[in-house]
């Protein structure tokens, strides 16, 4: 099998599609052999984009601008390198806009196309025009890959009978994402300043939908039951000024911004709690697809609060946490409440989330899957 992947969304650009397409494309690599798989991507960064591109095994053909769109020239460099290098199979990283070129590849002589989905589609599928392009998205697809069951449901309409649809979240390295050992979480927190202190983190972009406010909100009463509770949020974006305002003058709340994911990983790790309470906004429009945290926080046998927003709630048992509505500071004071007060309860939630988690989101797991949809061996029909 030979693919080629077609995707707006690649390192060095920094996000959530470009780690999960990533991540994938190292999957298939470890299957399938480097000289089996082809990367078409925009030029974010000449430098940093050349510098990535020599680290790989398998070959990244750049298109030489920011971004990559479905265009007629785009369109008409996908199907050289379709003939160029006789690929079987285009995968499409996000299905909206590019797997609008599926015809396309096709007539270049790609046996099967699919494309994966990432909860942003569900906007579109709302919209009458951009709804009719998801239509003929689903014409030419084979396959159609989604991250939870919300998304599943907001969609399949949306793209037609014709292609299947499989699961296919992103997985998470459980041998990276792992429980801290005491000198490590006891290194961390005193870099961080927390020392013993109950602590809750929450890691993710700063957008309204998060629901980090929430959370600074809560705090002042969490406090107040619970003596000393410190809240750690990791990360950047465009809600951090107005995030920043709001903790002004609350104790205990603690902005590191950007981290590596090394640094991450050992904060998310030091935590009693992590939470976040993303919630739906603009009427639908902005949701949370499925929401990849919760799982890394799990993994480091973390409990999870987690937002009802779209697929959020699928990342967490009963066993591993709690879902609440993320625009109820009450519900989240009082969860957050009882993890931090009750030690073995948290203890539990934690050890559960990392069994889930290695069952359900393992690498070996989801990596076999998209090889499958790869090469139309998924059946039409996946019980997820």
């Amino acid at each position: 099998m030979r693919v080629l992947i077609v995707t707006n969304d690649f390192p060095p650009a920094i996000g959530g599609i470009q780690s999960y397409v990533r991540d994938f494309v190292d999957e298939i690599v470890r299957r399938e052999g480097p000289e089996s798989v082809f990367v078409f991507a925009p030029t974010p960064n000449k430098e940093e984009a050349a510098a990535w591109d020599a680290a790989r095994e398998y070959t990244v053909v750049r298109w030489p601008h920011y971004f990559l769109l479905p265009t007629v020239r785009v369109t008409r460099k996908m199907q050289e390198l379709i003939r160029a290098h006789n690929i079987d199979t285009v995968w499409f990283g996000a299905a909206a806009p590019f797997a609008a070129m599926g015809a396309a590849a096709k007539r270049a002589g790609a046996a099967r196309v699919v494309a994966s989905t990432h909860g942003h589609e569900v906007g579109w599928s709302l919209v009458p025009g951009a709804r009719r392009s998801l239509q003929r998205i689903g014409e030419h697809a084979d396959t159609i890959t989604y991250i939870s069951n919300f998304t599943l449901g907001r969609l399949k309409d949306a793209f037609g009978r014709d292609p299947d649809f499989v699961p296919l979240p992103s997985g998470v390295d459980t041998e990276f994402f792992r429980p801290a050992e005491p000198v490590e979480r006891r290194a961390t927190r005193e870099s961080l300043g927390v020392g013993e202190s109950p602590l809750v983190v929450c890691s993710s972009r700063l957008v309204a939908r998060k629901g980090q406010d929430q959370l600074i909100r809560a705090i002042p009463a969490v406090r107040e039951r619970v003596p000393g509770t410190q809240l750690i949020i990791v990360g950047d974006g465009p809600f951090r000024h107005k995030l920043k305002r709001l903790a002004r003058d609350v104790e205990g709340v603690t902005f590191t911004g950007a981290v590596s994911r090394e640094r991450l990983r050992d904060i998310v790790a030091a935590a009693d709690v992590f939470a976040m309470p993303a919630r739906t906004r603009k009427a639908g429009l902005d949701i949370e697809g499925l929401g990849i945290v919760y799982l890394e926080a799990q993994a480091c046998a973390i409990p999870v609060i987690a937002g009802d927003s779209g697929g959020a709630p699928e990342t967490v048992t009963k066993d591993t946490g709690f879902v609440v509505d993320g625009h109820s500071i009450q519900e989240l004071v009082d969860k957050l409440s009882l993890l931090l007060i009750d030690a073995p309860l948290a203890a539990r939630m934690g050890q559960a989330g990392r069994c889930h988690v290695s069952q359900a989101y393992s690498w070996k797991v989801l990596g076999d899957r998209l090889v499958e949809v790869l090469r139309g061996e998924t059946p039409a029909v996946y019980d997820s």
